[in-house]
């Protein structure tokens, strides 16, 4: 899936697991059964974990742990999953089928799904909250960047911008609606990482540029491939550049990752290889 990143993936992906069923032997039998069932619907749904992946790599990157940012990895991943079940919803993009199953309303009807989008997001505070690796400080400066980062003038005011946007967009209003609705959340995953993998001042200055960049250059590798299914609409890159300036524009955003990595003075490869994985993945 990660190519030249499996082993770290495998890592990942146990400990990642474990997080996850500890954290349910807590808050399971609090939640009422339809709620948690359709929480975990599309939590379980078969994503790649792009984003907590990334998460575990910064702490990685910085030598700590991976328990440190596991709160950050879990928090992250609800975050994008109740993301997608409100988009799917008839009042949004209204989606019948998402990675090949029923979406979440059509599975449980647009109320329970409503309310499973704002469980899962009102879990991911919990998380953070609870979190029992990192001091009371840390996790209020983690917990200020999250609120910020997806929330009114981060992702949800992306999501607004797209859903107002009229086919006379202009570039600079794309960027910034990607910028919100992608880039905000990968941002998070990695700064939140970064805080409680105690980077320096420097450090997080670059992996902010870094991250805004692989947000961006992910949002990009999207419109190409979903322009390759026929499946562009105005808020595309390639209907506003064409793809020959679209694929210098994803080149672009990952050289600037490329170079913002380079200075942070640290062992970066596994990072390098996320940067490579997005240019070339398939789905």
């Amino acid at each position: 899936m990660f190519l030249g990143l499996e082993t770290e993936y495998k890592k990942f992906n146990n400990q990642f697991s474990e997080f996850f069923e500890k954290y349910n032997s807590v808050r399971k039998k609090y939640i009422p059964a339809i709620l948690w069932q359709s929480m975990t619907y599309s939590f379980d749904s078969g994503g790649k974990r792009f984003r907590p992946f990334l998460s575990y790599l910064i702490a990685e990157t910085l030598g700590v742990d991976s328990k440190k940012i596991m709160s950050v990895a879990l928090a992250v991943e609800m975050i994008h999953t109740y993301s997608l079940i409100h988009d799917d919803l008839p009042c949004m993009d209204n989606d019948d089928f998402r990675r090949g199953q029923p979406t979440n309303h059509k599975k449980f009807g647009e109320d329970i799904a409503l309310l499973a989008g704002d469980a899962l997001q009102a879990e991911a505070f919990w998380c953070l909250a609870h979190d029992e690796f990192n001091s009371a400080n840390q996790k209020i400066s983690v917990i200020q960047i999250f609120s910020n980062l997806i929330g009114s003038a981060g992702m949800v005011a992306g999501q607004v911008l797209d859903m107002k946007s009229t086919p006379q967009i202009t570039l600079q209003e794309l960027e910034n609606i990607h910028h919100k609705k992608t880039a905000e959340l990968i941002s998070f995953a990695v700064l939140g990482a970064a805080l409680f993998s105690n980077a320096t001042e420097s450090q997080m200055t670059f992996f902010k540029i870094f991250s805004k960049n692989l947000g961006l250059a992910f949002q990009i590798k999207d419109d190409l491939l979903d322009g390759l299914d026929g499946a562009q609409d105005h808020k595309s890159y390639l209907k506003i550049l064409g793809l020959e300036k679209t694929k210098e524009k994803i080149i672009q955003h990952s050289k600037s990752a490329e170079k913002a990595l380079a200075e942070t003075s640290l062992n970066t490869v596994a990072l390098q290889k996320i940067i490579k994985f997005n240019l070339t993945r398939d789905k």
